[in-house]
């Protein structure tokens, strides 16, 4: 195959260089005629076995991180940051001195935990702001500031996008686990890679027998993605490549779809 079709260096491609690799081939090959080039069963057991092992990918890597669970977890920050910076300005620049003193006691709840508790992990910044709120609603004097500074209703908002975020983040993690497939994502893969494998057989079989010109567009095509691939594979193992993002780690929502 190697003079005709180039060979994809798949034992060296993380999980999600391989998921990427096999959906854009898929994508290639659908804009081809496969049909006379007879080619269609292979390319239909590569999609069913890609979708099996794309799945559990899918839950293994992305579960968790939803666009409903984003954008509660962006109300949850932008609550935070309004009340505890809210209160510094008051701390800082308020003429009356109770007002200044009631703040700069607010403020410490906020400030002992560090100054930027919404860039932490989903627990780790969960657990600070619920300790954050119990103190608040459980001490008088910092009840008292919260009403007279006029942040009840700041921090009432923060409170609930709080508890929204908390509520969904926590059914999240019990829907994984219910999720988690009895398949290996390694047996998955290696299925997948069969089915490859046997695919881009019959394309080199086809174009020996069938002639190449039928076929040259779709193995340039293939060609072009599977040489790019090993080349950054390549760059990646000897460790001269610039990328820093590694596919693998990074998951893409939209992965195959």
């Amino acid at each position: 195959m190697k003079e005709l079709l180039a060979a994809p260096k798949l034992e060296n491609f993380k999980n999600g260089e391989f998921s990427k690799y096999v959906r854009t081939l898929l994508e290639l090959s659908n804009e081809q005629n496969l049909d006379a080039m007879e080619l269609t069963s292979y390319k239909n057991t590569l999609v069913s076995e890609y979708d099996a092992f794309k799945t559990v990918y899918k839950k293994n890597r992305g579960s968790i991180l939803t666009p409903e669970l984003a954008m509660m977890d962006q109300y949850r920050d932008n609550g935070l940051k309004l009340v505890q910076r809210g209160v510094k300005l008051i701390a800082d620049f308020a003429k009356d001195e109770k007002d200044s003193k009631q703040a700069n006691m607010l403020y410490k709840v906020f400030s002992k935990h560090g100054y930027k508790i919404y860039d932490m992990a989903y627990n780790q910044q969960g657990g600070i702001m619920d300790e954050i709120i119990e103190e608040i609603e459980e001490t008088p004097e910092l009840r008292t500031a919260i009403e007279e500074l006029n942040q009840r209703k700041y921090f009432d908002e923060m409170k609930q996008a709080h508890l929204n975020f908390d509520t969904v983040y926590k059914s999240r993690i019990k829907e994984q686990q219910q999720e988690q497939s009895d398949l290996s994502i390694t047996e998955l893969r290696k299925t997948t890679t069969k089915a490859l494998r046997e695919l881009l057989d019959w394309v080199f079989i086809r174009a020996k027998t069938k002639g190449i010109t039928q076929f040259e567009t779709y193995i340039g095509n293939l060609n072009a993605l599977t040489e790019q691939y090993n080349l950054s594979i390549e760059r990646r193992l000897s460790n001269k490549s610039d990328i820093t993002q590694e596919l693998d780690d990074d998951f893409d929502p939209s992965q195959g779809e």
